[in-house]
């Protein structure tokens, strides 16, 4: 020992300092064998003390800890710094990853190994510092998963194939499982399993199979769906386990998953909740607690932000293509009503100037008809693009004859096919305040499509009634039925948004604008539209307006 001026030198004074001393240290003797550790030593290896450590054999050491390198990987005994120094090699230090067996905790330590030597003698100590560097290995480890998220997730075609890419990404370092659900209209959806182990994924695609996922059973999807709070379960109980299953079966198969501990993240995005994301660790994994939120919470919220910038990309795509079907079948609709006209004015001005009286008059009135179709559709143009600003349609209220207004327009429908019979059933007179000039825009609307749905023919019904709710209020109503292609019944929910139309009806032109324009009009006149529909039997469209201030 070296004198130092304040330094008494003694052992006990030393054997205090080591005892002390931050970081863990052992010493083993030339055979391998622990002759001394400090209290830092023993504590990191789970001893009560000092003593309870160098009197435990060494197989009972070993067996405590899975010894890991830095990637996770089994790190052969032969490779640690203690076994080097004993062979009588030297290196720099290394960093060992201890895995406790029983509950999984994990530390990672700076571990070196320093022989020492005589000439007389050769080895006679090894003595082995562990630095603990386990909360810094944890950060870079956060740091460089975020960095890999970050880059799947701007790899990825879609929303969808994101949040699949992100479930294989975590089942690395963060999880053993990852599942992750979307909410769709008729609760979740199970989009992803992800587990390392291909036979773990068979059973996770069995138990799918038989019991589809369930937000009530499942009680921590179904809380954090409502509350868009993460909740984390440190240890998943047979009663936890028995309580969400289903059956005895389903129970069953849980228990075959491995499931240890477990956390629920919401996927969430603008305010509102997208779905969820479960992780779980088996029990030979360290649990999840609260500390690991911070991180897995910015994960999932980086996958949320993803998933619905990928929407909207999605949305924003559709909707240019839409926009473009739109534009050139607008362009068309309105080419082809010009043509007409002025096909007709020709024609009157030619038998005008021959005397044919009558037969000029027939061709002013198709010009008439065909303009009448051309102002409806630049009419549905302009609302559309006053609804899109986010404006109400200016409406003028004047009093209307909805009876008169159904019989005209069936004569009109009737002179322009010959395929096609066209009825009415209305009552003499049903007058209310309406924009008159919008409820026919709306009727013409549902009689071009109930003469284009129906390509071949049959009956189209126009019915006028009068209707009375149950608290007296006073209804009119007009139901236009054909005997069309109709629409698929999933269909429905949809119809009257912008762009939409059968998709048994691709194949016949149309702006997809004019129901959706119809329900803008009838919805601020007070009313309501509603449809029912059979593939192959037909659709009825039926409009109900409220008549106030009738006469």
């Amino acid at each position: 020992m070296i004198d130092r001026a304040g330094w008494p030198g003694t052992a006990a004074e030393l054997e205090m300092v080591l005892e002390r001393a931050a970081d863990a240290i052992t010493v083993q003797g030339p055979d391998g064998e622990l002759v001394y550790a400090n209290h830092a030593a023993a504590e990191a290896l789970g001893f009560a003390d000092a003593a309870e450590l160098l009197a435990a054999p060494a197989s009972d050491l070993f067996d405590r800890f899975a010894i890991l390198d830095e990637s996770g990987n089994e790190l052969p005994w032969s490779d640690l710094p203690s076994r080097r120094a004993l062979a009588g090699e030297s290196g720099p230090p290394r960093i060992v990853r201890f895995r406790r067996r029983d509950n999984g905790e994990e530390h990672w330590s700076l571990v070196q190994a320093t022989a020492v030597t005589s000439a007389d003698s050769g080895m006679r100590l090894v003595v082995n510092t562990f630095q603990d560097v386990t909360e810094l290995k944890r950060g870079e480890q956060q740091l460089r998963t975020l960095a890999d998220v970050g880059s799947v997730l701007a790899q990825s075609n879609g929303s969808e194939d994101a949040l699949r890419r992100l479930a294989e990404l975590v089942i690395t370092e963060l999880a053993d499982w990852c599942v992750v659900d979307v909410l769709d209209g008729s609760g979740p959806r199970r989009l992803a399993v992800a587990h390392a182990d291909p036979a773990k994924r068979r059973l996770a695609e069995e138990i799918e199979r038989r019991y589809p996922p369930d937000a009530e059973r499942a009680s921590s999807l179904a809380s954090v769906v409502r509350t868009g709070r993460a909740v984390v379960t440190a240890e998943v109980s047979r009663e936890t386990l028995r309580a969400a299953a289903a059956d005895e079966e389903h129970f069953r198969l849980l228990e075959q998953a491995g499931i240890g501990s477990a956390v629920v993240l919401p996927l969430i995005a603008r305010g509102q909740v997208l779905g969820a994301m479960t992780l779980v660790r088996a029990p030979t994994r360290e649990p999840y607690s609260e500390a690991d939120l911070p991180l897995l919470e910015e994960l999932a919220r980086r996958a949320a932000l993803s998933v619905d910038n990928a929407r909207l990309l999605e949305e924003a795509n559709e909707a240019v293509r839409l926009r473009d079907d739109f534009l050139a079948m607008a362009s068309h609709d309105m080419r082809t009503p010009l043509s007409v006209i002025l096909a007709n004015i020709q024609l009157a001005r030619r038998k005008l100037a021959a005397g044919e009286h009558a037969d000029a008059s027939r061709h002013m009135e198709s010009a008439e008809r065909t303009t009448q179709k051309m102002t409806g559709l630049v009419g549905e143009l302009m609302d559309v693009t006053i609804l899109r600003a986010g404006h109400q349609l200016p409406l003028r209220h004047e009093q209307a004859d909805l009876a008169a207004i159904a019989r005209a327009h069936a004569e009109d429908y009737q002179r322009m096919s010959d395929q096609h019979r066209v009825a009415v059933s209305a009552p003499d007179t049903l007058v209310g305040e309406w924009d008159a000039s919008r409820v026919e825009r709306v009727l013409r609307n549902l009689l071009d499509n109930a003469l284009k749905y129906s390509p071949h023919g049959g009956d189209i019904r126009l019915d006028v009634t009068e209707e009375t709710d149950a608290s007296g209020r006073r209804w009119a109503a007009i139901a236009v039925e054909d005997e069309g292609v109709g629409i698929p019944e999933d269909e429905l929910p949809k119809l009257f948004e912008k762009y939409q139309r059968g998709s048994n009806t691709r194949e016949l032109r149309g702006t997809g604008l004019g129901l959706a324009g119809s329900r803008a009009v009838i919805e601020q006149l007070g009313g309501s539209i509603e449809v029912s529909s059979r593939l192959g039997v037909g659709s009825v469209f039926t409009v109900r307006l409220p008549a106030n201030a009738a006469s």
